[in-house]
């Protein structure tokens, strides 16, 4: 199967590849999981929770990036900070307080030497051999049992693009992180100023206590309830497997289980962290 891995992509099967690897990280992770659904859906909760956080740590790194609100989402890494990745990412498997995320076996990664890591990154993982590794790399190459490159661009290209109702839901989602983002950015600019005296930071102390009521945490919300409306209707209409919806499902839904689910996924943890307290 090894071979099957390495097998080069000709020029159309790579400019498709490479349009895939352009997109920000969670895009690569929804166009993985829309191919390899029925094989992977196991472990999506690992893709999501773990190398996903995983691959935006390495990058913020990186960027010299420490606080989150600060960050805006790349798409890949160069092979030192790929060594970095796999380092962290084995040290979070490593750690007792993670042992409910060994039992994904799909995805624990190999255990190599950085050295032979390094290699199999420019032999194996660097599908395009442009020196960089792009989560879709990351996610073939781990998978790669049930996964490989020019695989991936057969059963993604002979699907229809995106869905409207899903680009839909993923703008809606984007513009919520916008806004987490603003709320972010002032409650840490709030904080700064509160931890200082006078007059200034008492005023800080009241806007910070006042901040979950205030209009920042409101477009928050108004912009969270139109996520989870546009998220609703990409999962009725496409989301087969998951429950409700139309038993008669569309090819158009099969190659959208993943987005569905990612979509879901993403909203759920923005809920948990900024919804509206019931």
């Amino acid at each position: 199967h090894t071979m099957s891995f390495v097998e080069k992509l000709d020029a159309e099967a790579l400019e498709y590849f490479n349009s895939v690897a352009d997109k920000p990280f969670s895009e690569q992770g929804t166009a993985f999981l829309n191919a390899y659904w029925n094989e992977v859906q196991s472990e999506a909760e690992f893709i999501f929770t773990v190398a996903w956080e995983m691959m935006k740590y390495a990058d913020m790194h990186a960027k010299g990036i420490s606080l989150v609100h600060l960050y805006q989402e790349g798409n890949d890494l160069d092979f030192d900070i790929a060594l970095f990745f796999y380092e962290q990412l084995n040290k979070f498997l490593d750690n007792d307080d993670n042992a409910q995320w060994r039992d994904f076996e799909k995805s624990q990664p190999e255990m190599l030497t950085a050295l032979k890591r390094k290699q199999e990154l420019r032999e194996k993982v660097d599908v395009n051999f442009d020196g960089r590794v792009s989560f879709l790399e990351y996610l073939l190459y781990q998978y790669q049992d049930i996964a490989n490159p020019s695989d991936f661009v057969t059963r993604s290209m002979v699907t229809p693009g995106e869905h409207e109702e899903i680009t839909k839901a993923r703008h809606a989602l984007n513009d919520v992180n916008n806004r987490i983002q603003e709320y972010e950015a002032e409650r840490a600019r709030l904080e700064e100023l509160a931890a200082g005296t006078g007059v200034k930071a008492m005023g800080a102390k009241n806007m910070l206590a006042q901040l979950d009521s205030s209009p920042l945490m409101e477009e928050l919300n108004r912009a969270l309830i139109t996520a989870e409306a546009a998220v609703r209707i990409a999962t009725k209409k496409f989301g087969g497997q998951m429950g409700g919806g139309d038993s008669r499902k569309s090819v158009a839904a099969d190659f959208s289980s993943g987005a569905v689910w990612w979509l879901n996924r993403d909203l759920e943890e923005k809920q948990k962290r900024y919804g509206k307290k019931k």
